[in-house]
């Protein structure tokens, strides 16, 4: 088994899921962790991207990034060939509040006519959703990671740094083997509305 961790930063917070596309969250930087089924690091990669248009300063203040940090990030769309090949025979895709990186991702994808196709993983695991039940609300990935870890996670707001911390979550609950053992309906709620815009592909599981 493979799995992909993924984490986006982004231009802004997601608009109604009717709302025009163009209005959605851009991506200014993407970071992914490939993993085996025990969880440990095969590969990572993360990089920069530059929005259709300049970010808030309120994004500065969340992330560090300035639009002239970006300023000579390639698009998106430059990058999906690099993307692709992470995707590529991955098993498990998982994020932290996964229903919104997907949703990022797929809003990319459709900008760049690459989302038919797409080669979306069987299996979705989301550890905001795993893990609601059991904190009886939606865990924040600072406070997830030092429940079970017991480290203390100095947050960047920074995609790579979130892969890895996410990582740390996955490896020390044990996460891969959760996804051998349980049907698919029973691992993630993943809410359809992502995938009801008409240009829109279907995430598989």
């Amino acid at each position: 088994m493979r799995a992909l961790i993924i984490d986006f930063e982004t231009t802004g917070l997601p608009f109604h899921p009717d709302a025009k596309p163009a209005l959605q969250p851009r991506a200014i930087e993407f970071a992914g962790m490939l993993v085996d089924g025990h969880g440990e690091m095969i590969a990572e990669d993360s990089w920069l991207a530059k929005p259709p248009h300049d970010i808030d300063a309120v994004i500065t203040k969340i992330t560090g990034l300035t639009n002239e940090d970006l300023a000579d990030a390639p698009p998106f769309i430059e990058n999906l060939p690099r993307l692709r090949a992470m995707f590529d025979g991955v098993d498990v895709l998982i994020a932290h509040n996964l229903p919104f990186d997907a949703g990022v991702l797929a809003n990319e994808l459709r900008f760049a006519n690459a989302l038919d196709g797409w080669p979306w993983p069987r299996h979705l695991l989301c550890t905001v959703q795993t893990f609601e039940p059991i904190w009886g609300r939606r865990p924040k990935l600072i406070e997830l990671f030092e429940a079970t870890t017991g480290g203390v996670y100095q947050q960047t707001h920074r995609a790579l740094d979130d892969v890895r911390a996410l990582a740390a979550i996955v490896r020390q609950e044990r996460l891969l083997d959760l996804i051998a053992a349980a049907p698919c309906s029973e691992r993630i709620q993943f809410p359809p509305y992502l995938w009801t815009h008409p240009e829109a592909g279907r995430a598989a599981g």
